[in-house]
């Protein structure tokens, strides 16, 4: 597709209804036609590439003369970027999660979150969704690396309109931002939700028995789906999308320990230092004690390359079995 216009809607004015006319896009194509689309908007925005470009990209066609593949050199693009930015860009800078976070971990730091450079990292093929490529292309680490970086606004989009919706607020936010996609998963939540802003978590399902936090695309999908099962079960699930994970939004989890006896976080990140780390530091300063069960990447690394799916049901990121460690958690005394 060469055009940000596949449909009537126009994505703008629109998105639900230009998510309709395209219903098979995954979340990184429609960050790329959101972007370009907003570019008509927004002339100081302009579009680095680490070799992911090309084959008929919405952005380069449309905006040919701010848009740069710097090929597989992503500590140089993020050098550029921030160069850039200092000068008066947006810049989005757009690689895969593990290069962009870890590879180039040092640019990040010192060039983006030290001098607050107004510079949007973008990251597709986040967790262990580049599943084939085996280990070296899973980003099980980048969550927790980049929101201990002070200054940092780290965000994961749990669908399609999420995800256009947080490219307009990026352009919008005048700081670093870390924003972490999937594959080509197709993701399209039904649940109602309130207005989106970065730094606000969303409710997506109320319920007094569990509170569900999760992020992404596949933790809130894998939520959802788990809250459902409990149901039938005669649990109710609280499920929350807890979008931002800095600025985190301790409001929503502390109001969600209040309404249930047990916090579950889903994320496809390791179980340390990502949103399992963030809502047990939260419990732990302000309270109210509550047990957390964390579930997510199990600490350790897939050294086989296999399917998307064959990763995450080893990892127990699956529904059927998020609802069994539920159910067997409250049946433990607290």
């Amino acid at each position: 597709m060469s055009d940000t216009q596949t449909g009537g809607a126009d994505l703008a004015s629109a998105p639900e209804a230009w998510l309709r006319e395209n219903p098979k896009l995954s979340n990184r194509q429609i960050f790329r036609h959101a972007l370009a689309r907003f570019a008509d908007q927004e002339p100081r925005l302009v579009l680095l590439e680490a070799d992911l470009g090309g084959g008929g990209d919405p952005f380069e066609a449309r905006h040919q003369g701010r848009y740069f593949n710097l090929g597989i050199c992503e500590a140089t693009m993020l050098d550029m970027a921030c160069g850039m930015a200092h000068v008066g860009h947006v810049v989005f800078a757009h690689t895969f999660a593990p290069f962009g976070a870890m590879r180039a971990c040092e640019q990040v730091r010192l060039g983006m979150a030290y001098p607050q450079a107004n510079v949007k990292l973008v990251c597709d093929y986040g967790g262990v969704s580049g599943a084939f490529f085996g280990p070296t292309h899973h980003a099980i680490e980048d969550l927790a690396i980049l929101r201990a970086m002070p200054g940092m606004t780290v965000f994961s989009p749990a669908d399609g309109l999420e995800t256009l919706l947080a490219t307009r607020a990026m352009i919008e936010h005048d700081g670093p931002v870390y924003m972490r996609l999937g594959r080509n998963r197709v993701s399209r939540l039904e649940e109602p939700r309130g207005d989106f802003a970065l730094g606000k978590a969303l409710c997506l399902r109320e319920g007094t028995d569990v509170g569900l936090i999760a992020h992404g695309e596949i933790g809130v999908d894998v939520a959802l789906e788990a809250a459902r099962r409990l149901e039938g079960q005669g649990v109710s699930a609280r499920v929350v999308n807890l979008h931002t994970l800095k600025p985190l939004d301790e409001a929503a989890i502390l109001e969600t320990a209040e309404r249930t006896r047990l916090l579950v976080t889903v994320e496809e990140h390791n179980i340390l230092g990502g949103l399992g780390g963030a809502v047990c530091e939260t419990v732990c300063a302000h309270g109210p004690a509550r047990r957390v069960l964390r579930i997510g990447i199990q600490d350790r690394y897939d050294p086989l390359a296999g399917s998307h799916e064959s990763l995450l049901l080893g990892h127990g990121l699956e529904s059927t079995a998020v609802a069994e460690r539920i159910l067997g958690a409250l049946s433990r005394p607290q």
